[in-house]
């Protein structure tokens, strides 16, 4: 399901399958929650995170998008220690087309991280990456939760208006 052309397996590799409830959880580098509520998938980095524990967090993170389905996410990387340049090529290559075909709508993530590091994160994408027919990840930065969380309200209900 998650192929990863790179490396020629799946594109969690060898560290486990989403479906392995043992796989051990990032009590310290990730916090993850959905707010039935606000309809919002909530994820927080912190630290420093190596290249298997991204791996692990994101298949955390898309058992949530599975169960969920979440059109909305704030992701805080306020207090995440910089990763590997392939790693966010990862997610964007590998992760973000899976969530949009899991989700299959429209998709609005909320960054709030600080200024200095948002060029490095959207620096080397083409874009095809955040398309699957006719849904899109719109992504969206942010210095602050709150003004991410309206942000995300007025999205939802433009996009409620247009489909």
């Amino acid at each position: 399901m998650y192929r990863d052309n790179l490396i020629g397996a799946n594109a969690f590799g060898k560290h486990f399958s989403v479906k392995d409830k043992n796989r051990s959880v990032l009590q310290e580098q990730l916090i993850l929650k959905y707010n039935h509520d606000e309809q919002t998938l909530y994820i927080k980095w912190e630290g420093e995170v190596s290249s298997n524990e991204l791996r692990q967090g994101y298949a955390h993170i898309m058992n949530m998008v599975l169960t969920y389905k979440p059109q909305k996410w704030i992701m805080d990387l306020q207090n995440r220690l910089s990763i590997e340049k392939e790693d966010q090529q990862w997610v964007f290559k590998y992760i973000f087309p899976q969530v949009l075909r899991a989700v299959n709508k429209n998709v609005f993530v909320a960054i709030v991280m600080p200024v200095f590091a948002y060029n490095s994160l959207v620096n080397e994408i083409d874009g095809d990456e955040l398309m699957d027919g006719d849904n899109f990840m719109i992504i969206h930065h942010f210095l602050y939760q709150e003004e991410s969380r309206r942000w995300l309200l007025e999205m939802a209900e433009t996009d409620l208006k247009i489909a």
